[in-house]
């Protein structure tokens, strides 16, 4: 097959192969030196351009393909292990809320931590609120108002409430000081925790 293929080119190729001796033959050694050195410039030039660049523009994109892909790989661990810890993280909050789905409500707790150290007398409002945050979660809120307490009062409460052995999150205090009696102070807490539904 490629006998029967090689015949008709090296005919069609024979005559101006003829042609092209037959003019380098006309020329002076000189001329066909500068001849022959320009043809073996302008095949080195065709082959750098058309085959060694080209080459090389692959090689440098694949490598930066690959730096690309080190990175992500690198990245994609680093979210993987995030992932891991913030998973058991939501497990062990859920089985906090799981096991503390029984125990008192925000409101309850909260009494109990503040009138022992305030006193009943001197909390004028407590307002509870609950909303829904997830499918299966709600956050319970506590809205506290005291009046005239000693500001050394005031942190005592704010201490036992953000360090109990289930802590609450106190969402936002703000006190000021009595105008008559600098030395008290009356505040609002709000208060809140997750349960599960």
């Amino acid at each position: 097959m490629i006998d029967r293929l090689r015949d008709p080119l090296s005919r069609l190729v024979a005559g101006p192969r003829a042609r092209v001796a037959a003019w380098l033959d006309g020329l002076q050694p000189r001329e066909r030196r500068l001849v022959l050195g320009a043809a073996a410039v302008s095949a080195l030039l065709v082959a750098w351009l058309g085959i060694v660049e080209p080459i090389q523009d692959s090689i440098a994109t694949l490598d930066r393909g690959l730096a690309a892909a080190r990175r992500d790989a690198s990245t994609v661990g680093e979210l993987a292990a995030s992932y891991r810890s913030l998973e058991a993280e939501v497990g062990r909050l859920e089985d906090s809320l799981s096991g503390d789905r029984e125990a008192n409500s925000a409101f309850a707790r909260l009494e109990s931590i503040a009138v022992p150290i305030v006193g009943r007398e001197k909390i004028t409002a407590m307002n509870p609120s609950t909303r829904t945050v997830a499918d299966n979660l709600t956050e319970e809120s506590v809205e506290m108002r005291v009046e005239g307490i000693p500001m050394r009062q005031l942190v005592s409460l704010l201490h036992a409430i953000e360090q109990r052995d289930k802590p609450m999150h106190l969402a936002r205090v703000s006190f000021k000081r009595k105008y008559k009696n600098p030395e008290l102070v009356d505040a609002t807490l709000v208060v809140s925790r997750l349960r599960s539904s």
